[in-house]
């Protein structure tokens, strides 16, 4: 992936004198000459740089003219990549090469999903079989009542059907102690999805993958929903430097979609949505060895008593092989809804 913040100093460079001049506009009250763009552009650059134009009329702080040039500049991203691609998402074209045209996946090595709530934003490549899996700890501490749970096998498979696409599916078993109250076990509904390969970085657009995600109410009845549940994951990152990358996902499922902390008391006859937020930085530390720090968030709507979770999350990957990784992390709620502290180990092997 390019660079974010040098993938194209042509574009940078008139981006930065654009703000020059909004700033400059802004003391003299007089327009500058290179607001309207020099040579023929496309329509919707023309309308973004008027509307820019216009804008600056209104009072307003310098702050608010640099964000309108940062768009304009994301503008002016997009348009190249668009011209460059022949189509508009990444696994549109798989439809339509050759497979033997595909990139060859063990070029890179392992990247999982189950490290972190944020996932990865490439999919596995054609041919590939990856299987993903670990064990997760869950400790909380609400009104005296205290609740641990234990999950494993977390296990999720995932199979390249083409270079851009990829058929997912995740299997989970949960043990819940309550102090107060019996405790309960049971597999979670089956989850199966699809895996779409979006955009490539390019400039400010960032690389990005769409999960369609659904279940099949297979589980036990304490954390069934008895119905399919739906939901979408729309994750993106941009690569800021050689060792860092900043990423992130948005997205929402129906019924506690895939989280069994999420679940309620009487799954089955509760119809709610949960919204999510994501945001992780990640660092190579050595060759082998990744860190990332993360928050996300996670809003129930529809619920007679709606939680809002918000949790901070550590790791780290040990990549024993280019196929084979191992993974730890450490994570703790900062909000009431959420638990007061967790861990969990796990790694992930492709073939």
């Amino acid at each position: 992936m390019q660079s974010l913040f040098f993938a194209n100093p042509a574009a940078r460079e008139r981006t930065l004198g654009l703000v020059a001049e909004l700033l400059w506009f802004r003391r003299s009250k007089r327009k500058p000459a290179s607001v309207l763009p020099r040579k023929p552009a496309s329509v919707s650059n023309r309308t973004f740089l008027t509307f820019t134009f216009r804008i600056s009329k209104f009072p307003m702080k310098q702050a608010s003219l640099c964000m309108l040039a940062f768009f304009a500049m994301m503008l002016s991203h997009s348009a190249t990549c668009s011209a460059q691609s022949g189509y508009s998402f990444e696994f549109m074209d798989d439809f339509f090469k050759p497979c033997h045209s595909y990139r060859n996946p063990f070029e890179e090595r392992i990247e999982t999903e189950r490290h972190d709530f944020t996932q990865s934003t490439t999919t596995v490549g054609y041919g590939v079989a990856q299987l993903e899996g670990g064990y997760s700890y869950f400790y909380k501490d609400h009104d005296d009542e205290i609740e641990h749970t234990h999950v494993a096998p977390e296990m999720l498979l995932r199979l390249g059907l083409s270079e851009d696409i990829e058929f997912r599916l995740r299997f989970n078993y949960a043990w819940r102690f309550i102090d107060v109250a019996d405790h309960e076990d049971g597999a979670q509904d089956l989850i199966w999805s699809f895996k779409l390969g979006m955009t490539e970085q390019c400039g400010y657009r960032p690389e990005s993958a769409l999960e369609l995600r659904f279940s099949a109410p297979s589980g036990a009845d304490i954390f069934s929903t008895q119905r399919v549940d739906h939901g979408i994951d729309y994750i993106y990152g941009w690569e800021l430097a050689e060792f860092w990358e900043l990423s992130g996902s948005t997205g929402y499922g129906t019924g506690g979609l895939d989280d069994i902390g999420l679940i309620p008391s009487e799954p089955a006859e509760d119809w709610f949505i949960v919204w999510n937020q994501s945001v992780a930085l990640g660092a190579e530390l050595t060759e082998n060895i990744t860190l990332y720090h993360e928050f996300y968030g996670l809003f129930s709507h529809a619920l007679q008593d709606n939680f809002n979770i918000v949790v901070y999350n550590i790791g780290v990957d040990y990549f024993v092989t280019d196929d084979f990784v191992l993974d730890l992390r450490f994570g703790k709620g900062l909000t009431d809804d959420a638990d007061d502290f967790f861990a969990g180990f796990g790694g992930g092997v492709r073939f």
